[in-house]
């Protein structure tokens, strides 16, 4: 089965369910990996799956999502991407910083807590040289004590 109809699977998007993108670009235009200074445009992907064509791993999309749903917002059909870069990233098997403290944060408290998730992305910041858009983030974030939910 190739990459992007396992994707699709994931996803529990049709083909053609894709080709409602009018081209736009909006989603371009908020998505914040585009804040790293990549030149990253969602619709590419969808376009991709759309004409069945691979996707690699080295796309910046792929690579750097953190599946904030600003795109989908803006998005006239509200295509939701960040799930298709979820699907894409678990078909081939790639999982960027961000997710991995992501998925660390619904370990500890049950909830996302931006400030850890930052925490435990410094090291990729620092190295990559993206600490430099820090200000730029803050916006994004809400700084709060965590707390623990209770599971039932």
């Amino acid at each position: 089965m190739q990459t992007t109809d396992r994707a699709l699977e994931l996803t529990g998007y049709q083909r053609q369910d894709f080709s409602v993108c009018l081209g736009c670009k909006i989603c371009a235009s908020v998505c914040t990996v585009n804040d790293l200074s990549f030149n990253s445009n969602p619709q590419d992907i969808l376009q991709r799956l759309f004409l069945g064509r691979e996707i690699a791993a080295e796309e910046p999309l792929v690579r750097f999502c953190t599946g904030c749903y600003r795109c989908t917002g803006a998005c006239p059909w509200n295509i939701r991407i960040p799930e298709v870069v979820r699907a894409l990233r678990e078909t081939l098997s790639t999982e960027s910083p961000f997710e991995k403290a992501f998925k660390a944060s619904l370990q500890i408290w049950g909830r996302v807590y931006e400030p850890y998730v930052l925490m435990r992305a410094v090291p990729f910041l620092l190295k990559g040289g993206y600490i430099k858009h820090m200000s730029r983030w803050m916006e994004y974030m809400g700084f709060h004590l965590p707390h623990k939910v209770k599971r039932t």
